[in-house]
Formats: C-alpha cells, sequence, structure tokens
C-alpha cells in the first residue's frame, strides 16, 4: 500500500517565496505573492525589525517590510513616517520622490488627501518647528506606533 502525503499549494508557494528570499530574488518575490495571492510575511529577527524602527533606521526596515503583505494603514503610517522624518533632515528632495512614486504614498493621496497634502506642505517650508511635524507626539511615539502596527 503506498501512502499520499498531501501538502497545500499555498505551503509549497511559501517555499518558493523564502527561496527568493534567500537568494535575494526580490523581484519573483513580490511578483508571486501579488498573483498567488500568498503572503511570506516573515523578517530574520522580529527584534532587529523593532530596534531598526525604533532607532529610525529606514532604509533596513523597507528593506525588510518589501516582502510582506501589510494592511493599508499600516503602509500609510510607514511611509508617512519616512517623509516626515526626510523633511526634518531637510531630505524634501527625497520625502518628495518617496511621496510621488510609491504606491502606499498615492494610496495616501487617494484614501487621506488631508495627510498627503500637510506631508507636501511641510516640505514647502522653510522653517518649522520639529513639534510640527508629528502633531501633539514626538518622533519616537509615533515610531513606537509604526512598530507595534508592523510587529
Amino acid at each position: 500500500m503506498s501512502q499520499q502525503l498531501e501538502i497545500e499549494s499555498a505551503d509549497v508557494i511559501r517555499l518558493v517565496l523564502q527561496f527568493c528570499k534567500e537568494n535575494g530574488l526580490n523581484r519573483t518575490l513580490q511578483t508571486l505573492q501579488e498573483e498567488s495571492r500568498v503572503a511570506l510575511n516573515t523578517v530574520d529577527s522580529l527584534d532587529q525589525l523593532s530596534e531598526d524602527i525604533n532607532n529610525g533606521r529606514w532604509d533596513l526596515v523597507l528593506q525588510q517590510t518589501t516582502s510582506m503583505q501589510l494592511q493599508e494603514e499600516t503602509l500609510h503610517a510607514l511611509y508617512e513616517q519616512v517623509v516626515l522624518e526626510l523633511i526634518e533632515l531637510k531630505e524634501s528632495e527625497t520625502a518628495r520622490q518617496l511621496l510621488r512614486e510609491t504606491a502606499a504614498l498615492q494610496s495616501l493621496k487617494l484614501n487621506h488627501p488631508e495627510r498627503y497634502k500637510r506631508c507636501e506642505q511641510l516640505m514647502t517650508r522653510g522653517f518649522f518647528d520639529p513639534k510640527d511635524l508629528y502633531e501633539n507626539e514626538s518622533k519616537e511615539q509615533r515610531r513606537s506606533k509604526v512598530a507595534q502596527a508592523i510587529l
């Protein structure tokens, strides 16, 4: 008698997604997730991701979260925080590029035009109080909220 082993197709896809991630096949990973509607949603270390968010290491955070299927509001909060911190650092051109070219911020523009417009207006100011950026919260509090939403 032969026994058959049944494996869910989603599990096979996750295995292929893991292979893509480990071998740096990021576009393939993203495309496969989109087309199969199966998300890998893994990071190498939750503690490291949390630390990166809380320390504002956005380049690392964005790399780690690209393969994750995050809720739209979480993506809005993440990218909005990155833009606000870029504005604070007087990196308006980079902030402008993110606003115009990332899907998350285009979605913010459609769903929360007031938040998007606020980011645009802050970019054009020559001088501002950093308290104006984060609206009644500290930068650290906003980072913490983003970390909680992602993790």
